[in-house]
């Protein structure tokens, strides 16, 4: 099976060449109005596709900015929010005999989650050091 080229040829109104495309594609593009044919392998677009290749769709603007307040914010909260510390003690120290098996497993529990606090903090300071002038 030989693969199928990209054979036919894309150019704007003003000239412009760009990556060649499929055969298929073109004649997709002619039959939904957005190229004509101007010779047997070539096709002219209707409207240049946008230069800017920049994909912002991720953005939302509902997202409040960034600000140096935020992030101290986020830090505070992880420093108050410790309650997996104070129910993994509680926990450890409630255990009924023979159950001390448990103790390490919820140990390694509440290690972890310091853990990812410390990174996050990290990554906080890190923000925080970009947006100062």
């Amino acid at each position: 099976m030989t693969p199928i080229a990209k054979n036919i040829i894309v150019v704007d109104e003003q000239g412009n060449e760009y990556e060649a495309t499929y055969p298929k594609r073109a004649r997709g593009l002619v039959k939904h109005g957005r190229a004509r044919f101007i010779e047997e392998n070539k096709i002219c677009l209707a409207c240049p596709p946008n230069m800017n290749l920049e994909d912002y769709s991720m953005s939302n603007d509902n997202t409040p900015a960034l600000t140096m307040e935020t992030l101290l914010e986020k830090i505070d909260r992880i420093v108050v929010e410790n309650d997996y510390l104070r129910d993994g003690l509680k926990a450890i120290g409630g255990m009924e005999e023979g159950a001390e098996e448990i103790a390490p497993h919820l140990a390694s529990i509440v290690q972890a989650r310091e853990t990812t606090n410390q990174q996050i903090v990290a990554l906080y300071t890190k923000m925080y050091e970009d947006l100062r002038p």
